[in-house]
């Protein structure tokens, strides 16, 4: 199996998104909201394009708050010695951004809606903050229905102007990895069985490919179908 970075229907969605808020017009909201089931490639998108363009990636945990929220920020800024204070912890995060204009992307914001509402506010707040006095391009990804749970903060709402839904992958979209990553040819009912198999989850999907391909090299198959694996 190659050692790629493949590009799926998933990705392309996520691609353009994150093209379109890097944008350079003033006034006009720069936030992408990812929203899929577990298992389908979001964290992955965020990892590849955060590292190619600089960007700094933040995972939400549980319980997370403001203060520990804005302290994930500045690590990821580089800076050596987050402030205790809020207020100074700000300032040195503002100055960072205000020089370099890196996109922020936060994981697994599902975090937020299982703390209460006082912290879950304070912590989104903060984001849509730095987002509107930085002018710098934000990415949010969560499981599904995270687009409705973010409704209840309609100030942080307003500033999405992308929603890119992560859709489990059907048998033309596994013959399409499949094409990218294997110099192997595999058979219809192969790619069927993947596809089932891995009920359209990534991560499974990749997993079947490997299997596939070690015993067609373990066998000197240079064709795969279903009973091979």
């Amino acid at each position: 199996m190659k050692s790629i970075f493949v590009i799926t229907k998933n990705i392309k969605r996520f691609q353009t998104a994150f093209q379109r808020i890097n944008h350079k017009s003033h006034g006009i909201e720069r936030v992408c909201l990812t929203v899929g089931e577990v298992g389908l490639g979001k964290t992955v998108a965020g990892l590849y394009y955060g590292v190619r363009d600089g960007a700094a990636m933040i995972t939400v945990w549980p319980g997370m708050t403001q203060h520990w929220l804005l302290r994930s920020v500045a690590r990821e800024l580089g800076i050596d010695e987050p402030a205790w204070r809020t207020e100074r912890l700000i300032e040195q995060i503002v100055h960072v951004l205000m020089q370099d204009r890196r996109t922020l992307i936060f994981d697994e914001i599902d975090h937020f809606f299982r703390n209460n509402d006082a912290k879950r506010v304070d912590a989104l707040d903060s984001i849509r903050k730095l987002h509107d006095f930085c002018n710098i391009p934000v990415i949010l990804i969560g499981e599904e229905r995270v687009d409705k749970k973010i409704e209840r903060v309609p100030r942080l709402n307003d500033r999405i102007i992308e929603v890119v839904r992560f859709e489990r992958y059907k048998e033309n979209d596994v013959k399409d990895i499949i094409d990218q990553l294997s110099d192997y040819r595999f058979e219809a009912d192969a790619i069927e069985k993947i596809t089932k198999t891995s009920d359209g989850r990534i991560r499974p999907i990749m997993r079947l490919i490997h299997r596939a391909e070690n015993t067609a090299r373990i066998h000197q198959l240079k064709t795969i179908s279903a009973k091979d694996f």
